[in-house]
């Protein structure tokens, strides 16, 4: 997986209740749409380790063999993911104890074919991947091996489990112990905030296949990279957290690297100092209140972060086109933080006008630029969701915006708040200029772009 890709995702995490703007990273999320945690409250799915050889229970005969040989490099997400599937068991529970492995294998087999849970599809075998002790939890990686693949291509489905610390096999495999359902088996398989029932969150866990190595780095530089004690997985608890990203190593290879997924915070009030710093150069008219709900959003996942976030503007969208969703008009918030891999992090929020039925419930589009935004002379353009129309932000002196493609006008409107809406479809030479009383051009800019692939990373 891209770098690229895996800021993107955990982005979207933090959008998660707000729709985020159209997604430009397609293959990632199509991808981790199907892998992605699934929290449910009664369907679940088994997840174990066995002993160092891994448990696996047949459920049906197999499909012709897809095995992997060790001597050969996987070519494509499936072959890594099988890789994962045979790998040896990890965990110290599931290395020391086969017996207990077995019988949850069996468990979790059984439900599976009574329904149980949420994958019910025709299953060959049920394979236990990890099983420990983790902080106040014992926690359970299984994976489902389909008999046909599913419409996604997907040769397996994942599910991890979670109970209280020494719990019994039929506790473990019960579906009120699913912390995480995938609709596929990620070769870099994650969970967080993996706890027992009506617990708190306190354990997380990344595993990658045999013969692959995880390696970890803190932040903010991201240049000293060790691999864990424990090799081919990484578990943290809420003692051993730390700002850092985690990264897979397979046969020499960086195939995936990503911030680690970071416990819910203690606390993630903006005291007013902290808000008062982040309104410093801030441009337009901002509501204070909603400009520390925006400020606070991104705490949720600070390992994405080098800095604190900053408010760049704050003010009325009014007049914008609709998408599929509806207009986009309403109290807005800009808000911008330094990632931590490379470039800003740009965030639009806004508040619907309550007296414009129609409207989207709220946004959290998230965009990405290479250099600092919180500049007050440049230009910052913000397309609104899938809809034709663009907020620009502009600096002071500015009266009027104007988009054009190849030198020819395409839309223009007059400034009001440090701001204006044009409509303009995307295009590689749609350019936005903001221009004086007197007709001069005081900044130019283009729509935020992806962020750059890593040349040291070559995904799965």
């Amino acid at each position: 997986m891209r770098m690229d890709e895996r800021i993107r995702e955990a982005l979207v995490e933090i959008a998660e209740e707000v729709r985020p703007a159209p997604d430009p990273f397609g293959r990632l999320r199509l991808r981790r749409r199907r892998v992605r945690r699934r929290r449910v409250a009664v369907a679940g799915v088994g997840l174990a380790l066995a002993a160092a050889v891994g448990v696996t229970v047949p459920l049906l005969p197999d499909r012709a063999d897809r095995s992997v040989s060790d001597s050969q490099l996987p070519g494509d997400i499936h072959q890594w993911a099988e890789r994962l599937r045979k790998s040896p068991i990890r965990g110290k529970v599931g290395a020391s104890d086969p017996a207990f492995v077995a019988e949850f294998a069996r468990l979790v087999a059984d439900r599976q074919r009574a329904g149980k849970f949420r994958v019910t599809a025709s299953v060959t075998e049920v394979n236990v991947l990890f099983l420990d002790d983790i902080g106040s939890a014992r926690v359970a990686l299984v994976a489902f091996h389909l008999a046909m693949p599913d419409h996604s291509g997907w040769e397996n489905a994942s599910a991890w489990f979670a109970a209280r610390p020494g719990a019994s096999a039929a506790e473990l495999a019960s579906p009120r112990a699913t912390a995480g359902i995938g609709d596929g088996l990620d070769p870099f398989s994650v969970e967080s905030g993996l706890s027992a029932a009506n617990g708190a969150a306190n354990a997380a866990v990344g595993l990658v296949p045999a013969g692959c190595v995880v390696e970890t780095a803190p932040l903010p530089a991201l240049d000293q990279w060790t691999p864990e004690p424990t090799g081919s997985y990484v578990i943290r608890t809420r003692a051993t957290e730390r700002a850092e990203w985690w990264r897979a190593v397979c046969d020499g290879v960086v195939k995936e690297m990503r911030p680690a997924d970071a416990f819910p915070p203690r606390s993630a009030v903006v005291t007013d100092a902290q808000l008062d710093e982040a309104l410093m150069r801030a441009r337009g008219q901002v509501n204070r209140d909603k400009a520390r709900d925006a400020v606070s959003d991104p705490l949720s996942q600070p390992n994405l972060m080098a800095g604190p976030a900053r408010v760049l503007w704050g003010g009325q969208v009014a007049d914008t086109k609709p998408d599929a969703s509806g207009p986009y008009n309403g109290e807005a918030v800009l808000t911008a933080w330094p990632q931590a891999h490379s470039g800003w992090t740009l965030q639009i929020s806004i508040w619907p006008n309550p007296t414009a039925p129609g409207g989207a419930i709220s946004t959290g589009a998230m965009h990405w630029m290479p250099n600092d935004p919180t500049e007050p002379n440049i230009a910052l353009p913000i397309r609104l969701g899938e809809s034709v129309s663009v907020l620009v932000i502009v600096p002071d002196g500015a009266t009027t915006v104007r988009a054009a493609r190849d030198g020819a006008l395409v839309d223009a409107a007059d400034v009001k708040g440090l701001s204006a809406v044009v409509n303009a479809p995307d295009g590689p030479t749609l350019v936005f200029e903001a221009l004086d009383r007197d007709g001069r051009i005081v900044a130019t800019a283009k729509l935020p772009t992806n962020p750059p692939s890593d040349p040291d990373v070559i995904p799965w």
